[in-house]
Parts: C-alpha cells; structure tokens; sequence
C-alpha cells in the first residue's frame, strides 16, 4: 500500500510506500495507520475515472479525509479538434501499414516473377485492394483484404548436392 504525508491539510510529494524510518522512528513502516496518521502520514487510494470513446483524463484531484487520501481524476468531452486529430493520426496508421504490405509484395508485380499468370492475377486484385483501403468512411470501417493462399516460396533454396 502506498502513503502520503499530509502537512497542514496539504499534500507533500507523490503517493509511496512508507519509509522505514522517519524523523527519529525506527520501524516506521510497521506502525498501525492510526499511528501513522498522528504522524501526518494516510494511506492512498487511487480511483480511476470511467472514460468513454469521446472522453478524455483532463487532471486529476485529491480528497483528504479521517481515513486517507484518495485521488480522482477529472474527465471532460474531447473537443471537434481532438476527435479530427485522433481520427488523421488512425488513418495515417493505416496508410503506414497498407504501404508496408504494398512494398512486401511489389516484387509480385514484375515482368520477371516467378508467378503463375494467375497468381500474379490474385497479388493484383490484393495489392488494388489495399491501395483502395482509404476508400472507407471511417478508420474503423476498414477491413483488410487479406493475402492470396497461395503464397509462392520468397527464400532461393538449393536443388540438390553443390557441384
């Protein structure tokens, strides 16, 4: 459990475990919390604020009472320029993560390939498909197209025993 030391209906420092010794006590530490709170010191509770979508933690602010302090945090709407933003920075994510399946298979795309016409058919279709994944109304409307199954092998394995 973490403690506070109360000063004059006031907060000094950020919530910790006791110490073992303060002032000139030894075994601080072990005190009961009656005692403790002689001493200034209360325990800590911390009560987590209950946020929505479009809510965001705006600070926080502590209560002193006979049995501890407790901190709550003070939660407010997001404002239209918060939500814009939160919504630009989730598309350029997706347009990050679509250019890196893009680039993972351009190779699928040239004249030299070792695909099947057919398969090449299939990347096409994949790779038209990811270009077009901002054609969604909203980030999370997106649904990712998802690869062609049949993968040709990427890696240059040896046939047979070395000459």
């Amino acid at each position: 459990m973490n403690y506070v030391y109360v000063e004059n209906r006031e907060v000094k420092g950020f919530p910790r475990p006791l110490p073992p010794s303060w002032g000139n006590i030894s075994n601080f530490d072990l005190l009961d919390d009656q005692s403790l709170r002689q001493f200034g010191w209360y325990p800590y509770n911390f009560v987590p604020a209950q946020i929505t979508e479009n809510s965001v933690i705006d600070g926080s602010y502590l209560v002193i009472s006979e049995e501890g302090v407790t901190e709550y945090q003070r939660v407010r709407e997001k404002t239209e320029e918060e939500i814009q933003i939160e919504i630009e920075n989730h598309w350029e994510n997706i347009r990050s993560q679509r250019n890196i399946y893009l680039l993972q298979c351009d190779w699928t795309q040239l004249e030299d390939s070792p695909l099947s016409a057919q398969l090449k058919e299939e990347w096409r279709v994949y790779r038209q498909a990811l270009r077009d994944i901002t054609n969604f109304e909203t980030p999370g409307a997106v649904v990712w197209p998802e690869k062609p199954s049949n993968e040709p092998r990427t890696s240059i394995e040896p046939i047979g025993e070395p000459v």
